[in-house]
């Protein structure tokens, strides 16, 4: 978190200095939603290691270009849920593919298929991540040995709800790759108007996020974007962004399935209809 300041600083004072030829200012707030980016800050930190098969076999590795990207969650044979801006300049859809039934990256023996199509809110917002949320049909099914699905949310997220997160993400911040063995880590939902109140004014969020961690130990990281926040077989929460990971002020922030439930069904029927 200290690096991240640090350098928020440095880009700060020098845009500041190149801007006074242009008589122009900075708002440092919006600088903060440029430079600590949610999709490098994509935000498991503080969990255990654990197997994909002991979780529910949901969790799936999205690749492009062969390159692990993101997780996501099957929800279907046919239909992944991740995040909108995993696919932030990779629009290339033949250069995806899904992976299911595996616990470490390096594992050859997962089940894999193609991306046929996928579908991205028209509301979703790149500055502020609002409708963080994508729909990923596959080529054929992900099925066998080791795979499972979650249902989508119908828990209302109540302050001090405890969920788990689960993903390949950054194990130390100063990684810059994703940790080979899937972790996991159990987080509580933190109350919305703290969580708002906590961010206020850097970030601005919106009725389709939430947030959870236990400040300072336990949250997601980098390369956990997309991933799942799981409640009782439930998908409640897909990983967004935060500042820093495991911050002692900053929670993960969470897009909200109960809220983004219609979109996702709405894809689904578009993309079975295509």
């Amino acid at each position: 978190m200290r690096h991240l300041l640090l350098a928020f600083f440095v880009v700060f004072q020098l845009l500041h200095v190149q801007g006074q030829d242009k008589n122009m200012t900075y708002d440092p707030n919006d600088l903060a939603k440029k430079f600590l980016r949610p999709a490098v800050q994509a935000r498991v930190i503080g969990g255990e290691v654990t197997s994909n098969q002991k979780l529910g076999g949901y969790l799936v590795a999205l690749r492009y270009y062969g390159d692990f990207i993101c997780g996501g969650t099957l929800i279907h044979d046919y239909f992944v849920v991740t995040a909108a801006h995993c696919f932030l300049g990779r629009s290339n859809k033949y250069q995806w593919t899904i992976e299911g039934g595996i616990s470490t990256l390096d594992d050859t023996n997962g089940i894999k298929s193609e991306l046929k199509d996928y579908k991205v809110p028209l509301h979703f917002r790149e500055d502020d991540m609002h409708m963080d949320v994508a729909v990923v049909q596959l080529r054929k099914p992900l099925k066998g040995h080791g795979v499972g699905k979650l249902k989508l949310c119908s828990t209302p997220l109540v302050a001090n709800l405890t969920l788990t997160v689960a993903g390949w993400g950054l194990v130390d911040t100063r990684a810059s790759q994703p940790h080979n063995y899937l972790r996991k880590a159990e987080v509580p939902v933190m109350a919305r108007r703290e969580c708002r109140r906590v961010y206020w004014p850097s970030v601005k969020l919106t009725d389709s996020m939430f947030c959870a961690a236990l400040l300072g130990q336990k949250d997601a990281c980098t390369f956990d974007s997309g991933g799942p926040l799981a409640y009782k077989k439930q998908l409640c929460g897909i990983v967004s962004f935060g500042i820093g990971c495991a911050s002692n002020k900053y929670p993960g922030v969470y897009t909200d399935v109960n809220y983004v439930k219609p979109f996702i069904k709405n894809a689904i029927t578009s993309l079975n209809q295509s």
